[in-house]
């Protein structure tokens, strides 16, 4: 199961009147986070993973202990996406700039699925990042539908081509036989 035990990666809000167990809030987040059709994600300042949701779990099959760290996300994407993760994550390390990313996960049952890969960074009162918090939404069947449309307009395109081709020769065609009465 994941934790929020780091006070680090989830700093502590505002306390309502009415809230008597100090750790309420720990167990508000996780419940929100589990609830949304993501994975949730939190890192320190440096990109070390300190926390992932239970749908991180259930989707890659490793727990909160085997997925901490700096590299072992990446690890799980597409080999032909890792290197431009690592490179785009890297920029916003170094940057300060929102992460934005579409790549492939590997699930537990070993298929990719398409994930969006959103991150902003959480700062404090001097403008420092004290943590990123992030997201990866399930994108598989809107690239798959994107995937159709593109086909769909390259073969419209590939038949009004050749309906245009075979009108300009009926239309020559036309004015040789004008062109002999």
């Amino acid at each position: 199961m994941t934790s929020l035990d780091s006070a680090a990666a989830v700093p502590t809000p505002a306390r309502s009147a009415d809230s008597a167990n100090p750790t309420s809030w720990q167990d508000q987040f996780a419940f929100l986070a589990d609830l949304i059709p993501q994975l949730v994600w939190i890192t320190d300042p440096t990109g070390f993973h300190t926390y992932f949701n239970q749908r991180w779990v259930d989707f890659t099959g490793y727990t909160l202990e085997d997925s901490i760290g700096p590299d072992m996300w990446n690890n799980l994407l597409h080999p032909d996406d890792q290197e431009r993760a690592r490179q785009v994550w890297g920029h916003s390390l170094a940057t300060g700039d929102d992460y934005n990313i579409e790549y492939r996960f590997k699930s537990r049952q070993g298929g990719y699925r398409w994930f969006l890969g959103q991150a902003l960074p959480r700062r404090d009162a001097s403008g420092q990042i004290v943590a990123w918090f992030g997201t990866c939404t399930d994108i598989e069947e809107q690239r798959k539908l994107r995937e159709q449309l593109e086909a769909a307009y390259y073969d419209l395109e590939a038949k009004i081509t050749f309906r245009t081709l075979e009108l300009e020769h009926q239309v020559q065609e036309l004015k040789r036989q004008l062109g002999q009465a």
